[in-house]
């Protein structure tokens, strides 16, 4: 069945084939740039956490090791969900006949290679770390995202693995990484029980147990909101603990009341279309979570 529609999408526009330049723009397209910036920069949160003093080498291989990973996972998740995206989002590059699905995944393989090669630069922690993450990602992408919560909670596992490869990275990991790497943690398995809100029609044609297709949007949408507020309670260890400055407070509120309002918006209400738009919005609490946690612990 995967064969025939393969070889249907391939052949879907034979006489007008995407020139190299779009299929190219289309394959960047689809490692979710600014996703991949910001698990990037997260590895490099996890370094500055571990280590105020951050050397630039430690910093750019890091870097390079999040952002490829995560871009190589991207891809990957493309490559796989070619079926269902073909009912939620034709217009995507595969579903679309703009890339093959083969070209997807060699792409996915280089993507994930590099990672790798720049994880062994910073010593045999962080490879094994970077080797577990692509286990993750491919058995996630391969099998487990049809399990629903176990595989929204996969996923966010390699959220938060990149705060803790940047403490190995540096070679001395701390608590306060592994409160900021369970707080990434619940904030973005909120974010993909709500991300199962805008896909109920492709992933119940295909046999996923998101929470919105098993229980309906009110439900998921109650979930995903139960989950962002632990993340938002949990933001005040830090400052209980003593492991950040006064200058934590001013972002991390901006965070806060962010995830809050996200938060009463998915609850009130549950439609794709406001999840779609909330989804993006997490995001950007994330990142301010993340500032926060950096200029409070310089």
């Amino acid at each position: 069945m995967k064969i025939q529609t393969d070889r249907a999408i391939e052949l879907s526009n034979v006489q007008s084939y995407p020139s190299i330049f779009k299929r190219t723009l289309s394959l960047f397209s689809m490692m979710r740039l600014p996703n991949c910036i910001m698990i990037g920069f997260a590895v490099i949160v996890g370094e500055i956490i571990a280590s105020q003093i951050v050397p630039a080498r430690a910093a750019f291989y890091g870097f390079m090791t999040g952002f490829l990973l995560l871009a190589a996972s991207m891809v990957l998740n493309d490559y796989f969900d070619r079926e269902i995206d073909a009912i939620n989002q034709p217009e995507k590059p595969v579903p679309a006949g703009i890339v093959k699905p083969t070209e997807a995944l060699s792409f996915a393989v280089i993507l994930a290679s590099f990672g790798l090669l720049f994880s062994t630069y910073s010593g045999p922690w962080t490879l094994l770390i970077a080797l577990m993450s692509v286990g993750i990602m491919v058995a996630y992408n391969a099998k487990v995202k049809k399990l629903g919560l176990i595989g929204n909670a996969l996923v966010s596992t390699n959220v938060a693995v990149p705060f803790i490869y940047g403490g190995f990275a540096v070679g001395s990991p701390t608590w306060s990484l592994a409160i900021f790497a369970l707080l990434a943690f619940l904030s973005n398995t909120g974010r993909e029980i709500m991300k199962g809100i805008v896909d109920v029609a492709g992933d119940t044609a295909k046999g996923v147990k998101s929470v919105a297709a098993t229980k309906g949007n009110a439900q998921a949408g109650k979930e995903s909101a139960l989950l962002i507020l632990w993340a938002v309670l949990l933001s005040v260890l830090p400052i209980l603990f003593g492991l950040v400055s006064f200058y934590y407070i001013p972002l991390v509120a901006i965070c806060d009341i962010g995830f809050l309002l996200t938060a009463y918006s998915i609850v009130s209400n549950p439609t794709p279309g406001n999840a779609k738009r909330n989804k993006k919005f997490v995001l950007v609490w994330m990142t301010f979570g993340l500032l926060a946690f950096v200029i409070g612990t310089l």
